[in-house]
């Protein structure tokens, strides 16, 4: 059987209204949201590619890969691992290219078993008190680490292939971050070497998805942090990737510019953050129509403030009002 049938196959199994939507997509009712008044959604919105797996809805803005999918409508890993593996290695060496000599690498050649994060299957209480809802946690599959006392931030490559996992201390353990390389042999892995982390733009690869499927893309917004890409998530604006970082490589301006959206840079508001804003805008500015977040007049001049220090509204606002790197430059 064809990638193709196979994902089809997947699609008739557990999607409602599966009609073909040109020679390689399918149209279908959209599992994950209902309408406004509570009953279940009638009209197809939702959009699967038969070559790859990626999906979008049109009309609640979810999008992801086939695994993001599956485990969405409820299966557990063990499931997908059992019965639909295979299919998802094909559908992501369906995904561009790994490698190119005009282009980086930005996929990985060992991937992580994707069940090694039923071990983190643990809700840090921590970021719940600092106002991050269960659902946002969920969604980014951030865990804890009981062995190591970490909370646990899963990074994939752009296809959603799990490669490392970032932890951090919550005992004042040094380094704050780390990427685990050593932890491995407690849960019956090898050890990994030290990672590069240049290849990964965290969340790039749900975000990669909607791009796939829209002629005219919105926006991107850039944060540094794993905490801040979640906090401008919850607050409403779904596109939005960290650098881990203020330093923008070279594979991650390529994945950048690849999406072809307008791109906001919401770094930190210290001096870092402020040069990691210059530095990424310099390599952006003659490919992508650029713009810079500013901090509203109450955090404008505390070097702490983070974007996940604004409220929802603010973030919202503040984007409304973000400027063009060219202006942001020249008062800088």
């Amino acid at each position: 059987m064809g990638i193709s049938n196979e994902i089809y196959s997947i699609a008739q199994t557990y999607l409602r209204k599966v009609r073909p939507s040109g020679p390689e997509n399918v149209m279908a009712i959209c599992p994950f949201h209902v309408k406004a008044d509570g009953s279940p959604e009638q009209h197809p919105s939702f959009a699967m590619s038969l070559v790859n797996g990626l999906w979008f809805c049109h009309a609640c803005q979810e999008k992801g890969n086939l695994y993001t999918f599956l485990t969405g409508i409820g299966l557990t890993r063990d499931q997908i691992d059992l019965h639909h593996s295979l299919t998802i290695e094909s559908a992501r060496k369906n995904l561009p290219a790994a490698f190119d000599p005009a282009k980086p690498k930005v996929y990985t050649d060992s991937p992580i078993p994707e069940s090694l994060l039923g071990v983190f299957d643990y809700c840090p209480l921590d970021l719940l008190r600092d106002g991050y809802t269960e659902q946002t946690l969920k969604r980014f599959e951030v865990g804890f680490d009981m062995t190591h006392y970490r909370v646990t931030y899963p990074v994939r490559d752009l296809t959603g292939q799990l490669m490392a996992i970032s932890g951090r201390s919550v005992v004042n353990a040094y380094p704050k971050y780390k990427i685990y390389d050593k932890e491995y042999p407690c849960w019956g892995l090898p050890a990994r070497e030290m990672w590069d982390k240049k290849g990964a733009l965290w969340n790039a690869h749900t975000v990669y998805p909607e791009l796939f499927f829209q002629s005219r893309p919105e926006t991107l917004v850039v944060v540094e942090g794993f905490k801040a890409c979640m906090w401008v998530w919850q607050a409403g604006i779904k596109n939005v990737v960290a650098l881990l970082g203020t330093y923008l490589s070279n594979e991650q301006r390529w994945i950048i510019e690849r999406m072809g959206a307008p791109v906001y840079l919401f770094l930190d508001n210290n001096w870092p953050g402020v040069k990691g804003t210059h530095k990424c805008g310099e390599q952006l500015r003659n490919s992508t129509r650029l713009f810079v977040i500013e901090y509203p007049d109450r955090l404008r001049d505390d070097e702490d403030a983070q974007p996940d220090n604004l409220t929802p509204e603010e973030i919202w606002e503040q984007k409304n009002r973000a400027i063009s790197y060219f202006d942001w430059k020249t008062a800088a």
